[in-house]
């Protein structure tokens, strides 16, 4: 696996004309591997457009946005089509990123005020597993926002709405997808401050493919058929 050899190619490998199209763990890895240093090169620009902290989620559009090309292995410019999503997709992206921000903003307010009140009175244990279990849902679902924002055609209600419809429909590959993000960035807080010059190169751009990945398999099979 040449995944430390830059790839300089404008394009994309030949497919021989009886060869079966990959798929599944195989696909990803062959495009891991193919696109490292694009990846890496995403990273680097996201951190950068990340700077001024209020831009982080249209940052998070565009290198979601050329992460999905990637993966439809559509031919991409990292730089130039990273700052043309930007500038496409920066209000939505805005929106959708306060959107979240607040909502489980609310969401880690609500568990924490119900739960001290459900040590005084156990009836609103109810009420705090159920904002648990939103707040698990939304979680789930989020992986497939701005893959959803950047791909399709749709309104912020309906990428929201979709987003949750596909992580119920896709739960298999949702957990797996969530529990590697969640062991990378484990891995990678515990190790902190070790680690840290992984996030400013690779950590962010490994973990947005990992989840576009596992987003396009749903979204192709069941929004874009």
């Amino acid at each position: 696996m040449k995944l430390l050899t830059p790839n300089f190619d404008r394009e994309g490998p030949s497919v021989e004309k009886d060869e079966p199209e990959k798929e599944g763990i195989h696909l990803f890895f062959e495009l891991f591997t193919m696109r490292f240093w694009d990846i890496i090169k995403l990273n680097c620009i996201f951190v950068l457009y990340s700077l001024p902290i209020i831009t982080i989620g249209p940052a998070l559009g565009a290198m979601t946005s050329i992460l999905m090309a990637i993966i439809q292995r559509k031919h991409t410019y990292i730089f130039s089509d990273f700052h043309e999503a930007f500038k496409n997709n920066w209000k939505q992206s805005l929106v959708g990123g306060l959107i979240i921000l607040i909502t489980f903003s609310f969401l880690g307010i609500s568990l924490f005020f119900y739960l001290k009140l459900a040590q005084e009175k156990p009836i609103f244990y109810l009420i705090f597993y159920l904002c648990l279990f939103i707040t698990i849902l939304l979680g789930l679902a989020s992986m497939y926002i701005y893959p959803l924002l950047t791909t399709i055609s749709l309104t912020l209600k309906d990428v929201f709405k979709n987003s949750i419809l596909l992580c119920i429909v896709c739960i298999k590959n949702t957990l797996l997808c969530e529990l590697a993000c969640v062991l990378i960035l484990g891995l990678h807080i515990f190790f902190f401050p070790i680690s840290f010059p992984l996030f400013l190169i690779l950590t962010f751009g490994m973990l947005s493919f990992i989840s576009s990945f596992t987003a396009w398999i749903g979204i192709k099979r069941f929004i874009v058929q």
